[in-house]
């Protein structure tokens, strides 16, 4: 295969079993497996590694050696398919998190999920978000809108818009702004950054409030779970205005909505 054809419908279309894969893997593990924390991170919600964040990774990335084995990639543990790929150089690089919010998987307390990205300067070209306790999965491509497949039926085509009263927050979201949610009649519930960037498109959902846990900012991360929200017509900005194309240190936080009203509504929640 020449390096140079690979097109993001490809990459969705190549790595969406290996998702539900993963999605079926931690299912199973939930509730059954052990943590194993990583001592070099400064808050809990980092430090969070358990068995099925190494299982949802290998079977990711078994799957991305065989189809794209010349790709970059940018992981979250240390397994042994890593090695594979330590001397890649490509234009794009596959960015994966087996488990977005592992302490969520961890407590049982909220929505975690799985995260796949094709990245190419810093822009997320192709992404696939997978909710497993949802049985949810969404995939998007760049100007090729986005899909989802619910308890692995066939995809349809994905419209962000306003679906329940559920606010899908971060973890340490203020007790005021809780507050201000419960007054407009929005019922928050935890969920980690890869289910909140698909919030618009989650069964219901009215959308989402993320705040960064620390002055870096949110992490790539945040731009590959936001392409199927916009990819399908919904909205994802910054606590401030619009969000960068590509992939920027320091942004504080996102909100995510079905159109501009529901931003600004939920931007009157921060205060």
């Amino acid at each position: 295969m020449n390096p140079q054809g690979l097109t993001p419908r490809e990459f969705v279309e190549r790595m969406t079993l290996p998702v539900r894969q993963a999605m079926a893997s931690v299912r199973w593990l939930e509730g059954r497996v052990r943590n194993r924390p990583k001592l070099d991170e400064l808050t809990p919600e980092k430090a969070a590694l358990t068995d099925g964040d190494c299982v949802s990774q290998e079977i990711l990335l078994v799957a991305l050696r065989a189809h794209f084995p010349w790709l970059a990639v940018s992981v979250e543990e240390d397994t042994p398919s890593v090695e594979a790929f330590a001397a890649n150089r490509s234009a794009e690089t596959v960015v994966i998190d087996p488990i977005d919010g592992t302490s969520r998987y961890l407590l049982g307390d909220g929505l975690y999920a799985i995260l796949v990205g094709l990245e190419r300067e810093g822009r997320v070209e192709a992404a696939l978000v997978a909710v497993p306790q949802l049985g949810f999965l969404a995939r998007a491509m760049r100007g090729g809108g986005a899909q989802i497949s619910l308890a692995d039926a066939n995809f349809v085509s994905a419209r962000a818009k306003r679906r329940g009263a559920q606010l899908l927050v971060s973890h340490g979201l203020s007790a005021d702004v809780r507050a201000r949610a419960h007054a407009a009649l929005l019922k928050p519930v935890l969920a980690a950054g890869g289910a909140i960037g698909v919030a618009p498109l989650l069964d219901n959902c009215a959308g989402a409030l993320r705040l960064a846990s620390d002055a870096s900012g949110l992490s790539r991360r945040a731009w590959i779970s936001a392409l199927p929200t916009l990819e399908a017509g919904g909205c994802v900005e910054t606590l401030v205005g619009a969000l960068p194309e590509r992939f920027e240190p320091g942004v504080a936080g996102v909100v995510v909505g079905s159109s501009d009203a529901e931003i600004a509504a939920l931007r009157e929640l921060l205060g």
